[in-house]
C-alpha cells in the first residue's frame, strides 16, 4: 500500500482538521475579549469552561491532526523543496506558536491572572486571520523558486 494512492483523502482530511483549527483560532481570541471584559463571576465561569472546551477538544486535536497530515503530503508529494511551501511551513509555524500562546492565555485566564485588555484581544484577533489569508494564497498560487 502506496500513501500515494491516498493521496486526495489525506489531502481532504488536512483541510478538514485545518478549517477545524482555524475556527478555533479566529474563536478563542473573541472569547478573550468577552472575558476580558466580564464582570460577574457565573459568566466568567462560563467562558472559562467554553475557552477549556475549545482548546483541549477542538483546537489542539486539530492542531496536532492538521501538522500529522502536513507532513504526510509533503512526504507523498515531494514538494518539500518548493520556495512557496518552505514559506507556508514558516507561516504554519507562526500559527502554532499563535495557538500556543493563546494556550497560555486560557491558563491565565483559569487561575484570573489574566492582565491584557479587550481592546489588545481585539487586536491579536487578526493575526490568524492574516496569517490564513497569506497560507492560502501561497497554497493556492504556489509561486515557484
Amino acid at each position: 500500500m502506496l500513501l500515494s494512492e491516498y493521496y486526495l483523502y489525506l489531502k481532504a482530511g488536512h483541510v478538514i482538521v485545518m478549517t477545524t483549527w482555524m475556527a478555533g483560532l479566529f474563536y478563542l481570541p473573541r472569547l478573550f475579549v468577552y472575558h476580558a471584559d466580564a464582570k460577574g463571576e457565573e459568566t466568567k465561569k462560563t467562558l472559562k469552561t467554553m475557552e477549556w472546551k475549545l482548546l483541549k477538544f477542538i483546537m489542539n486535536p486539530s492542531f496536532i491532526l492538521t501538522w500529522v497530515l502536513g507532513i504526510v503530503l509533503v512526504y507523498v508529494t515531494e514538494v518539500g523543496s518548493e520556495l512557496w511551501l518552505n514559506i507556508k511551513i514558516l507561516l504554519v509555524l507562526l500559527m502554532s506558536g499563535f495557538h500556543m500562546y493563546c494556550a497560555r492565555q486560557v491558563r491565565l485566564f483559569s487561575i484570573d491572572r489574566n492582565k491584557n485588555t479587550q481592546k489588545f484581544f481585539r487586536l491579536i484577533n487578526e493575526v490568524p486571520t492574516i496569517l490564513f489569508i497569506l497560507i492560502i494564497f501561497l497554497v493556492v498560487i504556489k509561486p515557484t523558486n
